[in-house]
């Protein structure tokens, strides 16, 4: 069992739970049960680690994963009482045989602005009140032809 953390400026999500029903895809992988329901777009993750840290609580493990401007992007956290051997196969499994001290980073890519259709706003409200799930709402942007932070 993990803490599975997610965080930017705007929020920061934790989920308690396991990484079972997982689905791979070349655009999205997903996690899917009661505890963890995550979407991850790994084309964005280049960095992770396997880390053992002293804390005042003990020894803490946890995976972190970061973007190619070294940008956490996602960061799981063995909870108590962990799965040793599956933590000791984790980092033996995924482990690269030449291990490199400092990442070559690349620039930051600047987040697109907004980008709206005034004259579909009314659309926009009459589909919004129609989703039945969050997943629907960047279909409804691309057939708007809007992004996320427009609509």
């Amino acid at each position: 069992e993990v803490m599975a953390l997610t965080r930017n400026d705007a929020c920061v999500i934790e989920k308690n739970g396991e990484y079972t029903d997982y689905h791979g895809g070349e655009h999205a992988t997903m996690a899917l049960n009661a505890g963890i329901d995550l979407r991850m777009f790994p084309r964005h993750w280049r960095h992770a680690y396997a880390l053992e840290e002293e804390t005042n609580n003990g020894l803490r493990r946890s995976v972190q994963v970061f973007d190619a401007a070294g940008d956490a992007v996602h960061k799981a956290y063995l909870r108590e009482d962990p799965n040793l051997i599956a933590w000791e196969a984790l980092k033996s499994e995924l482990a690269l045989p030449e291990q490199v001290g400092t990442p070559a980073l690349k620039e930051r890519t600047p987040t697109e602005g907004p980008k709206s259709v005034d004259a579909k706003r009314d659309i926009l409200l009459k589909e919004w009140r129609r989703l039945t799930d969050t997943h629907q709402f960047l279909r409804l942007c691309a057939k708007l032809k809007m992004n996320r932070l427009g609509a």
